[in-house]
């Protein structure tokens, strides 16, 4: 509630789509989304061919960039003109559970099938008050996009790696070519390194459930301390080389001319990976995929959301439901939002053969090696991520021993999330 009062204290007008209406008898139906040209097409085909076969809906498509989103949804909920079908980022759930009768909750309606949809992921994305505000419309997971030339070139074989492979690796890597550096962590390594290193040594979350700390003083000065070494061994890119941005940063230099072997990345980062250049390929993530947490992600690309406060919430259902579970639909969104969510989706993309199959390989293995303990919302509080990112730099820049910032890391992580919880805790009042 704190996040969403300070959005709506920022933002002073309601901004509103400039797309003309159509006039029609019968309901009109909003859908906004943000996403690229082609989810942007694909989406906008959908609700073309939904209305066609639907005389008297009509459906408006209100698309824009993602930067932004959450803080006009938030103006437009409070004003009573927020869209009636809706795309949401799985990092919104903290900010909208805290206004989440502004939603239906798909575990109390009918009109739409949710049983292809894996229960996993569901209640990954169900609030602590088992409120499910939104369905995800395709799977978003931890996976490493490989350079293969690079990789065959230097006698690499890819696969599941372990924290161990990698520093043999990149020794490998280095005497093909002393420039160049096993991977590009980006601005913030911390998901790709810091967190799952530590999640595999604690096996707990993050942040717990209950708003404790699931690592311990020593295991982040552990985990700092294998950070030092993948800098230190050629594994991770210079920090104060990185370009501005996090993973995916498919145009870098140095990963364009062959000085970087691999880029972390979540698997919605496809296209731009394999559009970068020719041969590259997806394997699973690396880290110990035994660990009770193995820090391997495997959460929704986005998901659809319905507005309770819609004037034809049933319209808006049935339409949700043709987009999850109807053929045609299926057949024209494709992978615009990475692998589907659904089975029926997802054997249909096989049987077309879109679907590649290292990517697919990739999926099934983060499937089969998330771990017992998971992931929760809490734990990607982009508070949590920052402090993990001014600490990671603090000890990269030698203003912290490893020791000494596991010590300050872990203050400055606890007081956050008590924050975090004294604010929860207002909201359920």
């Amino acid at each position: 509630m704190k996040r969403f009062l300070a959005i709506l204290m920022a933002v002073t007008l309601v901004l509103t789509s400039g797309i003309a209406l159509a006039e029609r008898d019968g309901a009109q139906l909003r859908f906004s989304w943000w996403g690229g040209d082609e989810r942007h097409e694909a989406t906008l085909n959908t609700l073309k061919l939904y209305e066609a076969s639907h005389p008297g809906i009509t459906l408006v498509g209100e698309y824009s960039g993602f930067d932004g989103y959450l803080e006009k949804l938030v103006t437009q909920l409070a004003g009573g003109t927020a869209p009636d079908i809706i795309q949401i980022d799985y990092a919104y759930l903290e900010t909208l559970w805290s206004v989440q009768d502004n939603f239906v909750n798909f575990r109390d309606q009918s009109v739409v099938d949710i049983s292809g949809i894996s229960q996993g992921l569901l209640e990954g994305v169900t609030s602590p008050s088992g409120v499910l505000i939104g369905l995800p419309t395709g799977l978003n997971f931890s996976v490493i996009y490989v350079n293969k030339a690079l990789a065959d070139a230097a006698g690499i074989e890819l696969g599941h790696w372990t924290w161990d492979d990698l520093f043999e690796n990149a020794k490998k890597l280095r005497a093909h070519n002393p420039d160049a550096y096993l991977a590009m962590g980006g601005t913030n390594p911390n998901r790709s390194f810091f967190e799952p290193y530590l999640l595999n040594l604690s096996g707990e979350k993050l942040v717990n459930e209950d708003y404790t700390l699931g690592f311990t003083e020593e295991q982040a000065a552990e985990t700092f301390r294998f950070l030092q070494r993948c800098y230190a061994e050629g594994v991770l890119y210079p920090l104060e080389n990185e370009a501005v941005g996090t993973y995916g940063n498919y145009q870098a230099f140095d990963w364009l001319n062959g000085n970087v072997l691999c880029l972390p990345d979540y698997s919605s980062g496809e296209a731009a990976a394999k559009g970068s250049m020719d041969g590259v390929a997806a394997m699973p993530m690396w880290g110990d995929c035994d660990a009770a947490n193995t820090g391997i992600m495997m959460r929704p690309t986005n998901m659809l959301a319905v507005n309770a406060k819609s004037a034809n919430v049933e319209e808006a259902l049935r339409f949700v439901d043709y987009f999850f579970n109807d053929s045609e639909a299926i057949d024209t969104l494709k992978l615009v939002r990475s692998i589907p969510a659904t089975e029926l989706a997802i054997a249909r993309m096989n049987e077309q053969g879109l679907i590649d199959s290292d990517t697919m390989d990739a999926a099934t293995w983060a499937a089969e090696h998330k771990g017992g303990a998971g992931q929760n919302i809490i734990s990607t509080n982009e508070q949590l991520e920052q402090i993990e990112s001014d600490f990671i730099s603090a000890v990269y820049y030698g203003d912290y021993t490893p020791e000494a910032a596991a010590k300050a890391f872990v203050e400055a992580m606890q007081n956050c999330v008590d924050e975090l919880k004294a604010t929860a805790q207002k909201d359920a009042k």
